[in-house]
């Protein structure tokens, strides 16, 4: 019978070992040697896999600098892609406006006035409110073509004073705000500067600053563009060619100077949207009065609420009108009486979106041809002002080239 001994280890361990000197006690040796080292094994590397990982503070800095440096790249990529959707849908707004237009004048056998009366008669006079008498906008009357067919028939029920009486610069129903009729790319409409709904697009009055409110019944040759006051413009009258005419384009709103809410008597801030009171029939001096994102250095300024865009109902020309005189996006003078240098202005890169009488859409560029802007307005003939006055002339003969 074969004894077996304990051999010592260390102090805290210890071996069975068969007192033989055979190789089958040496086995039975190495076997519990062997199942002791590898248990202690298994034991120490469960006791360092259990550590838990983390970043250092190094490694935490350089991923928040590389996250900071990637927002840096595709921020302004996204914020190029936001500006597009919305001169996108500018483009798309001007489009059915001059699609309204088309339509009315299919309907009507000319394109609706910039400002006009009771379309059915006119002269109509009494109390208030008497002043819609003469001043219900172009862009009314294309409300009945578009979207907001139940707003026009409001506006245009018979009533006292027949239809469109009610008062163009208070009633409530004008104070609708049109979505078709805003560009997203302007700032949101300012409650401050009117209750008045907003705009962004005008009627074209062609390259003349002078007798923009003469009645056109009476003196049709006065009209250099297709939209006056009564005016009644065929499209046989558009010698130059619908596609070569302008006859919708667009307009920034003031930024307001009161923080208080007032509703008018309320100078703009003096930057490049402001609408200055002076020079209005110099197209040099206004040009010259304008340093662009400063505003302008000499004259006055025409109150927030009755500069261009801040009523749609208005026929009146500096809230819905432009003309084809300073090239685009430069200064606007506007006297609200009758003269005015009335340049139309986007938020777009390089120019403005015009819609052409034949329902199309361009993209006139800042640096379009304007001939000699010291040369004077034309009542007829070929237009002082390069191809931007030619563009808004609608019999001038000028030999137009439009680049597509």
């Amino acid at each position: 019978m074969r004894a077996i001994r304990i051999v010592e280890m260390g102090p805290c361990h210890a071996a069975a070992r068969v007192d033989s000197g055979d190789d089958a006690d040496r086995g039975v040796s190495t076997f519990f040697r062997g199942s002791f080292f590898r248990s202690r094994t298994r034991r120490t590397v469960r006791s360092r896999g259990s550590r838990r990982g983390g970043f250092t503070l190094v490694e935490l800095l350089v991923v928040i600098a590389i996250i900071g440096t990637l927002v840096g790249l595709l921020l302004p990529a996204v914020q190029s892609a936001r500006e597009s959707a919305r001169r996108s849908t500018c483009g798309n707004n001007i489009k059915q406006l001059g699609l309204a237009m088309q339509v009315y004048t299919e309907a009507n056998k000319a394109f609706p006035p910039a400002r006009g009366g009771n379309p059915y008669s006119t002269g109509l006079t009494g109390t208030a409110p008497y002043e819609t008498v003469g001043r219900v906008s172009g862009l009314t009357r294309a409300l009945a073509y578009m979207d907001y067919a139940d707003l026009y028939n409001q506006l245009a029920a018979p009533s006292t004073y027949g239809p469109f009486s009610a008062n163009v610069s208070s009633d409530s129903k004008y104070q609708t705000r049109i979505p078709g009729f805003l560009c997203p790319s302007d700032m949101p409409p300012d409650r401050t500067i009117t209750t008045m709904g907003q705009h962004n697009y005008l009627l074209s009055l062609g390259d003349r600053y002078n007798a923009q409110y003469t009645d056109c019944r009476t003196n049709a040759s006065i009209l250099r563009g297709i939209f006056g006051t009564e005016s009644q413009t065929q499209p046989s009258d558009i010698r130059d060619g619908l596609s070569a005419t302008i006859a919708l384009s667009e307009c920034v709103r003031p930024t307001n100077s009161s923080v208080t809410g007032a509703q008018g008597g309320t100078a703009p801030v003096n930057d490049a949207n402001a609408n200055s009171s002076s020079n209005t029939t110099d197209p040099v001096a206004c040009r010259n009065s304008y340093t662009g994102d400063a505003g302008f250095s000499s004259g006055g300024f025409t109150d927030t609420n009755r500069s261009l865009g801040t009523r749609w109902s208005d026929g009146r020309p500096g809230y819905v009108s432009f003309t084809t005189i300073l090239p685009p996006n430069g200064p606007v003078c506007n006297a609200q009486a009758g003269t005015g240098i009335l340049t139309p202005r986007s938020r777009h890169a390089g120019g403005v979106f015009g819609g052409m009488a034949d329902g199309s859409v361009r993209f006139i560029s800042d640096s379009i041809d304007a001939g000699n802007i010291a040369g004077g307005e034309k009542t007829s003939g070929q237009s002082n002002y390069g191809v931007w006055g030619a563009m808004g002339s609608k019999n001038g003969q000028e030999q137009v080239r439009l680049l597509e």
